[in-house]
Parts: structure tokens; sequence; C-alpha cells
């Protein structure tokens, strides 16, 4: 292994360094494919998390397949002596060797991420390794109907991932990931009433808890009114089901908003928004909530438009909603067959400012989306000035389920037309945001100023002559 690969793996123990101890629950999975007399891994993954998974140790094989989910202390390795296995090119399991070859005539491919998008989505911490081997062999419908015929049986490879908690298969090599989960959280159970903010974190069990911390930013009327810090040592803590639990108390204005953060040794590993909610700032978020409590309707429609084969309607319908609670009259404009040729929504901020908006659960290419909203745009704006009105503003908005990573290659036309684009790790921020009192025209505001700043990247010291 050459220098910048070993760096990378070394990048990753020093980021996680502090949280090793709380790892205690490990758990390793795989899916291995039969290559002449071997299995060679095909995609695994070692879950390095300080709770302990329901999910009981099992094993699957057939004649061309096998699959595993099990503790990494079962295989009575640490992860480091893992890792170090993992990369000879073959790794011992309970139930034989696997083997994990490199790309002919090179080593394996190291990744290290310390903020995977997947973390940022959800408010927490997540750090990854990915380790990529040789070429994955060719996974075609025999090996389907091989475990549809196995004594415990399979629809397809894909399935078999999913129980196995490998993910979906991607790209073209053989593939392992080492995520590092957050080792503290905000618990579901921390409130405020009336004037009474109560904070708990949870904390992985084996960490010290002196080395925890809860920072809290208070809110009232959108602006902040408090800072705070409860280091742990000022927290009551108890230990139950395996984990730490520390509570404390702070006072908040009557109608406050908490944004709370959980660190650990310095390092922020997730947050959380705390509302009374007997006293929302959000009057839309109040009349929502009497019908959808705490958006779970919400959630679930944006989480349903994130799985395949998912129905556009059902993020359509979301982001229609969302955007009433942060304050924007919008339509549905498109949601009809008669009205197909519409932008999918269309919402206006109080000053009369529009914000037209194609949704979709494909890339940002997929029917024509993209170069639509562009045309149904430049549509509204034509309306606007032959009415009088093109003193108002048009903002064009895709927003996808995709993740950043996943359209990368389309973002720049997208700001070459003029137009934002909304990711799945947007979402939960937005959601956030309907804590607060609504101000559209502020959000509006920075949505031009975001894409006028992707649409100009600072240019590198010293290049400014070259613009």
């Amino acid at each position: 292994m050459n220098d910048y690969e070993r760096k990378h793996i070394e990048d990753f123990f020093k980021a996680i360094e502090a949280n090793l101890p709380g790892y205690q629950h490990a758990n390793f999975s795989y899916i291995a494919i039969k290559k002449g007399n071997d299995f060679e891994l095909t995609q695994g993954r070692l879950q390095l998390q300080g709770v302990p998974i329901s999910t009981p140790s099992s094993y699957f094989q057939s004649e061309s397949v096998k699959a595993e989910i099990c503790r990494l202390s079962e295989l009575k390795l640490n992860p480091k002596q893992f890792i170090e296995s993992l990369l000879t090119g073959k790794l011992q399991t309970q139930h034989g060797d696997l083997i994990f070859p490199p790309e002919q005539n090179h080593s394996h491919s190291v990744y290290f991420n310390p903020h995977h998008q997947d973390g940022i989505s959800t408010q927490r911490r997540q750090i990854h390794l990915s380790i990529t081997g040789e070429r994955r062999q060719r996974v075609d419908s025999l090996l389907d109907w091989e475990l549809k015929a196995a004594p415990t049986p399979f629809f397809n490879i894909q399935e078999l991932c999913d129980v196995f908690f490998v993910g979906p298969l991607q790209g073209d090599s053989v593939s392992f990931e080492v995520i590092a989960f957050n080792v503290a959280v905000i618990a579901t159970e921390s409130s405020i009433v009336g004037t009474k903010a109560k904070l708990v974190i949870v904390l992985a069990d084996g960490l010290a808890t002196e080395k925890a911390a809860i920072g809290y930013r208070v809110f009232e009327r959108n602006k902040v009114a408090k800072r705070g810090f409860l280091p742990g040592s000022k927290l009551e803590w108890r230990k139950t089901d395996n984990i730490q639990r520390g509570s404390g108390e702070i006072e908040v204005p009557a109608g406050a908003v908490i944004d709370c953060v959980a660190s650990y040794a310095g390092v922020a590993q997730s947050h959380y928004w705390l509302s009374d909610p007997k006293t929302a700032q959000n009057p839309f978020r109040s009349v929502h909530n009497a019908f959808d409590n705490n958006l779970e309707v919400l959630q679930e429609l944006i989480n349903k438009a994130q799985n395949r084969g998912a129905n556009a309607r059902d993020l359509e319908i979301a982001i229609s909603w969302l955007l009433w609670l942060l304050g924007f009259s919008a339509t549905h404009i498109g949601g009809t067959p008669k009205t197909s040729d519409a932008p999918d929504l269309i919402a206006a901020t109080p000053k009369g400012d529009l914000v037209v908006i194609e949704c979709t659960t494909g890339i940002l290419k997929e029917d024509s989306k993209l170069s639509h909203l562009f045309q149904r745009a430049e549509k509204v704006r034509q309306c606007l000035a032959a009415s009088g009105n093109q003193h108002l503003k048009v903002l064009p908005i895709i927003v996808t389920t995709k993740t950043r990573d996943e359209i990368k290659s389309e973002v720049e036309q997208a700001h070459k037309l003029g137009v934002l684009v909304a990711t799945r790790e947007d979402f939960q921020g937005l959601i956030n945001r309907t804590f607060l009192f609504p101000d559209p025209n502020a959000l509006y505001v920075e949505a031009e100023e975001t894409l006028r700043r992707l649409q100009n990247p600072p240019l590198l010291p010293g290049l400014e002559g070259f613009k």
C-alpha cells in the first residue's frame, strides 16, 4: 500500500480515536460470491456503533453465494486488526476465508470521508472509510434464481444485500466500507415546558462522561437570545440498557426554540431541535400539527420518495406542505394531468417574489426535468412582464431525493441555467426551520445568495487576474 492510501487509514483512526472505547457493539456483514474454489468478497460493511443492534448474528450460504452478519467481537479482532487483515487480501471468518484481492498490479484503493452525507441528512456525524479492490464479478440473473431455490429463499441478490445490511450494489469494483457512527446524541426525551428546558444526552457505554457536553442556542423570534454549554461534569448521569444518560436544566424564554448539540472530546456528534408544543413560534406549524402530529406524515412522504421506484407525487405534496410551513403561499399547479405543462409547484413570498419548482426522485436530466424547469421559469417571467409585474423576481429550484454525490456531474449545468438545486441533504435543515417564526422573504434572499455563490465560486489565491 502506498503512502497516500496509508494516510487515509491513519486519518480515519485519528478521527475516531477518542470514540474507540465506545464502539463495543461493532458488527461485520458481507456478501461473497464463489470464484473458482474460493469465495470472493462482493460487498461488505464494518459498522462501528455505540449501541447494540437488535439483529442477531446470522449466516446464509447457497452453492455460489455466502452472506453473514456477526459481531466483531466474535472474530476476536478490534477495528484496526480487522482492517489490517482485510488489506492482506484474505479475511478469516467463522465460516471460512474471504478473498479480497486488490486491483491487478495495484494496491487496494482507500478513501476517507470525515463527514459522510448520510449522517449530515440525519443531523449526526458519520465518518466513513471506503476500500475497493479488483473489478466485481458479474452478478447475473442465474444467481437470483439460485437464491430463489435456496432452503432460505431470497428474491434476488439485492434482497440478500438488504437483509444483511451491506447496502445496494454500486460501482464495478469489490467494495468494503467502514462506518463510524456518532457516539453521543441528544435524547428525544429532552423537552421544553414553559420556561424550563430539560436537555438529555445519550452517550455510548465505555466513554468518559466528563468528556461529553451539550451545547445550545436558544432562539426567540428568529434571533439567538442565548448561547451556552453544559459540560459533562455538570450533568446528572445514570446508566440504563448499556448506555449512559446525562441530563441538565436551563432557563429559557417562553415559546423558545433550542438547537442542541451533543459533543464528545470536543467533537460535535449530533444536533437536535427542541420546542414547547404548547407555545410554538411558528403558527403554521401549530396548525399543521393539529392534523399531522410532529410532522410525521410529512416526514413519511419524504422518506417514501427516497425509496427505489417511489412516486414523485409524494415528494411534490411534501414540498408544498413544507413551503407553506415556511410561510410561502404555494400552489401545486402541476398536480393534475390537465396541467402537466406547468411546473410542479409555484410558491410566492409576501413581497410577491416567486419560486418555480420541479420535483424528481431521479437525476436532474431525467424526463428533461432541468430543461423543462428552465423553460417554465422563463414563461413565468414573461407573464409577469406582460402584466406589468416585471419587478418581481423568479427563482427556479429543482428538488431531488438524490444525494449531492449522485448528481454532482449535473449540478454545474443547473447553475449555468440559473437553477438552484436542493438535494436529500437539505430536507432536514428545512424541516428544522419550521420550528422558527417563518420569514419567507429572508429565506428567498438566502436562496438567491446561495445560487449566486455557486455560480461564481471564489478563485484560488493568486489567480484573481485570470478571471
